[in-house]
């Protein structure tokens, strides 16, 4: 059902930009298009949890680094 929703949103933002006067808000539209695509991939049944990633280097390609103040320190 959610994914459903999220594809229909993504179809009404397709449209929108094809329609827009502009090139602000074509790319606005095509931005948000984008996104409910990601929202539309993630719902179930495409992504399925698991506990942990499948391989180590799946592992490290989703560990996200520090944040980092101006000054060169980890928080």
């Amino acid at each position: 059902m959610a994914k459903r929703y999220w594809i229909g949103r993504q179809r009404a933002a397709l449209t929108m930009a094809r329609a827009a006067s502009s090139a602000e808000a074509r790319l606005i539209h095509y931005d948000l298009a984008g996104r409910y695509s990601v929202k539309a991939a993630s719902s179930p049944p495409f992504m399925l949890p698991r506990k942990s990633p499948a391989t180590e280097g799946e592992a490290e390609a989703l560990r996200l680094p520090s944040p980092r103040r101006p000054d060169g320190e980890c928080r």
